[in-house]
């Protein structure tokens, strides 16, 4: 049905639209008016594909379908003096990644654009429904979600020196998605599940420019809201109800299903909305200075009825009721900007910025009596919603000094620094220093090289571990779960101290109009000082090559490599005493992407084209214990993990013949090959063992060859 639907609508568009074969001519005139674009259309063939099973990688975010379909549509039509026109764009028309677009306007007074794009994020093909026996249960079509994007833009030009605009944006989200729900606490079983989707976003932005020689204006306003059809996702706990006898016997549910609940439930993200107002301008001054300023201020709304604290109808405490029906939350921002540029010397070039952002919940602090625990136990203890303020400021300061044409050399400094809550994050002020050199140099025309020097360093005030027990009225010290929570040495990267060295090269090399390239390389090293557990190292660099040759005025070849490597080193412990045993993990990721391209021009009529591509990323984690592994094994025991391994082929090809000035036709072959080593997926157990009601719906990506043909044939009304 989606394949008929699809091909409807491409015969019908291309009937309608191209004239007789053979009525070329430079302009197509419709009477009063005129008509100049171009239109695609042909059939799609999939000689070789993966099963319907299998087509999860290869579908992922577009829609292959056999039969027709639309290419590419781009027409406009216009009066002779080019006042009004009308223009109408699109591709892929009857799929579920169709794009579609129409345009109005008057030349100079106003301007209506609409728009309508759909993209599709297929989840898994192989899902099936967890059942008893989980080999047999029914295998689902697909997972999925897609997005419906509809678009309105309106702009109006009533004078020379005003502009006024208006866009609204609808993203409509609906299908499902593999989620997890717990039953208990860690160690317990879970259940995979799907996670409906029904989720729409609207955003509207209205905008009014004044623009004069020496100053600019703007007023703005932006709205958002987001709705979900969905407040929870509930399911049945599989080993409620099991005697002790079978609970206890794998494949059974283990000694934790004794006093199981009978089901789970996760909360999913509250409808909530946004308004945002906004004022910028810039003004030119004396001396080859500008000046540029903006301030917005936006308020964060969302007022969602809470949720019981556990959907297990055997628990009930007067402990357990809410302080409030709502939350009644209310976030208020404050954004301003300030940027000066300066030429008091013809060769120096003087910038400073300034940025300052504050995050302001004013949202109440409710307190609550009790909780639920695992879904199981209630526990007795007052606990209040403390609300995360913090404050952002960044300023930068640069000196450009230009030595002649060949060489320009900028020299910088920059702070960033944050004001955080003292009783939700550990860290209450970080300050970070940056340092700026920048070498720009072109000895000659065919030469361009852009060197960056960028060191910083962050330091921060104190680091408290406890902070996040403020928000219970225990003392951190003798709680007596404090074993179990977060190990005291513990630095998260996000506020640790750090120092970091970045260097970013740029060359373009042109030396003559048939043959240029140009080489990047990059590197990156954080050392996360005064971290005894958490994040240590972080290096990162890249290097690439692309290179475009023209031997032949019919004749052109592009080529291009990039490596990346990122590497990360962690220290850990299992526990949060210091008599835990530590280890090590060493995680590196190799990403290697290569291609080549051809065009040819093999006769005045026909043109070649050859393409290909290769990427492949391989990570591997590597874990050691420091000093050697405990005597006897324990949950802090170093291993070793198999390596990570994706890789992704396509090779194109294309003969593309042109009949006259207008007529094209096209044949077209694409191959594409993937593969993927992951050692927790290529054999993945619908039980996880020992625990055997932990049920997963067995979406694992697979690989997959695919050889896709196309054959088109297009219109260009000129």
């Amino acid at each position: 049905m989606r394949a008929m639907r699809g091909t409807r609508l491409v015969v019908v568009a291309a009937l309608a639209i191209l004239p007789p074969l053979g009525s070329a001519s430079a302009q197509v005139s419709l009477g009063p008016v005129n008509l100049e674009g171009d239109v695609e259309a042909g059939v799609r063939l999939l000689p070789e594909q993966p099963s319907q099973a299998n087509r999860q990688k290869l579908e992922e975010y577009r829609d292959l379908t056999e039969g027709a379909f639309l290419a590419n549509l781009q027409l406009r039509i216009f009066t002779p003096d080019e006042q009004y026109s009308v223009e109408a764009l699109g591709s892929k028309w009857g799929q579920r990644d169709q794009e579609l677009g129409l345009g109005l306007g008057r030349l100079g007074l106003w301007n209506l654009r609409l728009s309508w794009d759909e993209t599709p994020h297929v989840y898994s093909t192989t899902a099936r429904l967890p059942l008893t026996t989980y080999n047999f249960g029914r295998r689902l079509d697909e997972v999925g979600v897609r997005w419906d994007t509809g678009k309105i833009s309106l702009s109006l030009t009533p004078t020379p020196n005003l502009e006024l605009r208006a866009d609204y944006t609808r993203i409509h989200k609906h299908g499902d998605r593999p989620m997890s729900i717990p039953f208990g606490g860690p160690g317990s079983n879970l259940l995979e599940t799907l996670e409906p989707i029904d989720q729409t976003i609207h955003d509207l932005r209205l905008k009014a420019n004044i623009a004069h020689d020496r100053w600019q204006l703007q007023l703005g306003y932006a709205w958002s809201m987001f709705e979900n059809g969905h407040r929870i996702v509930t399911a049945d706990n599989p080993c409620f109800g099991l005697p002790a006898a079978v609970t206890a016997a794998p494949p059974g549910c283990g000694p934790d299903a004794v006093g199981a609940q009978p089901r789970g439930g996760v909360s999913l993200p509250p409808s909530n909305q946004a308004h945002t107002w906004s004022v910028a301008g810039g003004v030119s001054l004396p001396m080859n200075t500008r000046l540029n300023a903006s301030v917005a201020y936006g308020l964060r709304l969302q007022d969602a009825g809470f949720l019981p604290q556990t959907v297990n109808p055997a628990i009930a405490s007067p402990l357990l009721g809410l302080p409030a029906r709502s939350l009644d939350g209310t976030v208020a921002t404050t954004l301003v900007s300030l940027q000066a540029v300066s030429r008091p010397l013809l060769p120096l070039t003087l910038t400073a910025k300034y940025r300052y952002y504050d995050y302001n919940d004013v949202t109440k602090e409710l307190q609550f009596s009790g909780r639920v625990l695992n879904d199981r136990f209630v526990v007795a203890e007052n606990v209040k919603a403390l609300r995360p303020d913090y404050t952002k400021q960044n300023a930068d300061l640069d000196a450009k000094w230009r030595f002649g044409s060949p060489l320009a050399v900028t020299v910088g400094t920059g702070w960033e620094r944050w004001d955080r809550n003292d009783n939700v994050r550990e860290v209450p002020t970080s300050d970070e220093y940056f340092g700026k050199v920048v070498i720009d140099y072109t000895p000659a025309e065919w030469l361009l090289a852009h060197l960056t020097y960028r060191p910083s360093a962050r330091r921060i005030d104190e680091y408290n571990t406890w902070v996040h027990y403020t928000s219970v009225h225990v003392d951190p010290v003798t709680a007596t779960t404090l074993g179990g929570n977060q190990a005291p040495l513990l630095r998260k990267y996000d506020e640790g101290e750090r120092d970091r060295q970045r260097i970013d090269l740029l060359l373009q090399i042109v030396p003559s109009d048939k043959l240029g390239g140009t080489l990047t390389a990059g590197w990156k090293s954080d050392d996360y000082i005064r971290s005894p557990l958490g994040l240590q190292q972080a290096t990162s660099w890249s290097a690439g090559a692309d290179v475009t040759l023209t031997p032949f005025e019919r004749l052109s070849l592009v080529a291009g490599y990039v490596r990346e490597w990122i590497y990360e080193k962690q220290r850990s412990r299992s526990g949060a005493a210091i008599s835990d045993p530590d280890w090590i993990s060493d995680n590196a990721d190799t990403i290697d992407t290569a291609h080549v391209g051809l065009k040819a021009k093999l006769s005045e009529a026909l043109d070649w084209t050859l393409g290909a591509s290769y990427s492949t990323a391989t990570g591997r984690v590597q874990t050691r214990n420091p000093g050697g592994a405990p005597a006897q094994p324990t949950p802090g025991t170093a291993k070793r993990f198999p390596a990570f391994v994706d890789s992704l082929l396509r090779l194109d090809t294309a003969l593309r013949y042109r009949h006259g000035d207008n007529w094209t036709a096209t044949l077209g072959y694409v191959y594409e090959t993937f593969g993927q080593q992951d050692w927790r997926t290529d054999t993945i157990n619908p039980f996880v063992p020992a625990v055997g009601s932990s049920i997963f719906l067995g979406n694992n990506t697979k690989d997959y060859d695919a050889h896709i043909v196309a054959v088109t044939l297009g219109y260009r009304f000129r």
